[in-house]
């Protein structure tokens, strides 16, 4: 199991490295979100906010990675800021996701996982409709961590 986890872990490295290459994420500020979810709503709010999280970070432009085809579909329609949206099979998500968990404290701070089906999101998910907590504050809070992004309640 331990092995097995590490293996992934080292596969998600290599895409890690060869995305960074690819794209130059250190040296231009570029930051690589994934959209592993189907959640359409969600992924809209994600893609909405793209433009605040990386006014708030300080970023220049972002890649998303996506299992959802609409996302890879429909992804540069949300922000001009998006260099490249790359559709990936869910065996490459848990790829980077090995590598991401594994190796969390010395992965990348450029590297952000919008979803509410796993890793952080599924306890954050737990937290929709108390004391008003909507989608969007979990996204722009829980996850991009913005704090003063423009709402949007317009969902295609």
């Amino acid at each position: 199991m331990i092995f097995s986890t590490v293996v992934k872990a080292l596969r998600g490295r290599r895409r890690w490295l060869k995305m960074k290459r690819k794209y130059g994420v250190d040296k231009n500020n570029i930051y690589v979100i994934m959209m592993p979810d189907s959640d359409r709503e969600f992924n809209e709010i994600a893609l909405r906010h793209i433009d605040d999280f990386l006014n708030y970070r300080k970023g220049s432009s972002v890649v998303v990675l996506t299992t959802d085809e609409w996302v890879a579909s429909n992804a540069s329609m949300f922000s001009e800021r998006i260099v490249a949206t790359e559709f990936i099979t869910m065996q490459d998500y848990y790829y980077y996701r090995c590598y991401y968990c594994y190796y969390y404290h010395g992965f990348s701070e450029q590297f952000i996982i919008m979803s509410l089906q796993g890793y952080y999101g599924k306890r954050l998910m737990l937290t929709e409709n108390v004391n008003g907590i909507t989608k969007e504050d979990m996204a722009c809070l829980g996850l991009y961590i913005i704090r003063d992004w423009k709402e949007t309640k317009t969902y295609v």
